[in-house]
């Protein structure tokens, strides 16, 4: 099969990982991928190239030139199924796509919380997924909200979980000491990731237990990296000075074996104030961590169905630090049997054999569907 993926822009982010292992994957297989970055090269390029996938990269300075630039890619490649990543390059790949072109388009959507209800570009981009193949998101919850939003995209939108390398992200072969109790947080720490209310929550936890835990916080100090930190970062890292736990509070910024950070935690802590499905929280569960979660996305549904942890109303510092206090409180045996129901559920949910097939079966029914929408 020749497929097409579409994205502005390899970067960092999770969506960008997500097509990263999906082009990878199509690619072992035998497929012949290609992928257009219509927003110029990066890093990480090359890292599919090494793969065995074809990257194209452009310079487009506005919608218009990335809609043109997309076409003539279209032209030149013929593929049968175009996937695009995120609003904005979906968007792009259907007004791309003109009436000659016998090619299927699937675009995809991750958090609806990302843009306001009353911004026009979130209506743009809702109207336009109503003229692609098939609409993909990543959890139950942003089916819903899409549908809601969107009633013409009811009984079109299919979910397909994260993919994981679960040889990479797997338990320590021996198990930690069990004090202090290491909380792990992964993500860039800008205001989205909630870094002060998190430091917050373990000054609170602090003054209650003392010394007893630490916090250990991995990844990009900023957004455009660690030379650059957020606002956001700054304002955690003082407050953790003012409250007194500085000393047990670490930003370590930028990783590339993250997967070492989380074999060394006990519990993984994710207090994000909006999400499509964290790779964190697959990764963290696929290494066996017990899991602290806020209320976004499908993570109260996971930590239901797995029994592998406690909910938190992450707006609310008393609230994470209720949950901090409860999972210091758990006996170390129930946190390793809650760090077993997560890798058990990562094993199901999140193989990377099954990300790719959950693909392969939506694209092979766009092209064996009679009813495909055209623009006209």
């Amino acid at each position: 099969m020749k497929i097409g993926l579409v994205v502005a822009r390899l970067e960092q982010g999770g969506a960008e990982r997500q097509l990263m292992r999906l082009a990878a994957g199509l690619a072992q297989q035998g497929h012949r991928v290609e992928v257009l970055c219509y927003r110029g090269a990066s890093a990480f390029d090359a890292e599919l190239v090494a793969q065995g996938v074809v990257v194209r990269t452009a310079e487009a300075s506005s919608r218009l030139e990335s809609i043109a630039l997309t076409r003539r890619w279209l032209d030149a490649f013929a593929p049968q199924v175009v996937h695009a990543f995120m609003k904005r390059a979906s968007g792009v790949a259907v007004l791309a796509r003109h009436a000659r072109m016998p090619c299927r388009v699937l675009v995809s959507d991750f958090s609806t919380a990302t843009y306001g209800r009353r911004k026009p570009s979130l209506w743009i981009a809702l109207c336009l997924f109503g003229f692609a193949d098939g609409v993909v998101t990543e959890t139950d919850m942003n089916r819903r909200s899409l549908e809601r939003l969107a009633p013409w995209l009811r009984g079109r939108v299919a979910v397909v979980r994260n993919g994981l390398d679960l040889a990479r992200f797997q338990p320590p072969p021996t198990c930690l000491p069990t004090s202090p109790l290491r909380f792990c947080a992964v993500g860039s720490a800008y205001a989205v990731k909630n870094p002060e209310r998190v430091v917050e929550a373990a000054g609170r936890v602090y003054r209650r237990c003392g010394a007893v835990f630490r916090l250990d916080w991995y990844g990009r100090l900023g957004l455009e990296g660690d030379h650059h930190p957020s606002a956001a970062y700054r304002r955690a890292r003082g407050l953790a000075e003012r409250l007194g736990i500085a000393r047990l509070v670490t930003f370590h910024g930028e990783t590339r074996d993250v997967e070492r950070a989380y074999q060394g935690a006990h519990v993984l802590i994710h207090a994000s104030l909006q999400e499509g499905f964290p790779n964190a929280v697959a990764e963290g569960m696929a290494c066996g961590l017990p899991l602290l979660v806020g209320r976004v996305s499908d993570l109260p549904m996971i930590v239901e169905r797995a029994d592998n942890g406690f909910v938190f109303d992450e707006t609310d510092p008393e609230s994470i630090a209720d949950a901090m206090e409860r999972m210091l409180l758990t006996a170390p045996d129930e946190r390793q049997r809650m760090g077993r129901q997560s890798r058990r559920l990562a094993i199901d949910w999140f193989h990377q054999a099954r990300f790719i097939d959950d693909y392969l079966n939506l694209y092979t029914d766009m092209l064996g569907s009679e009813n495909v929408r055209r623009l006209g």
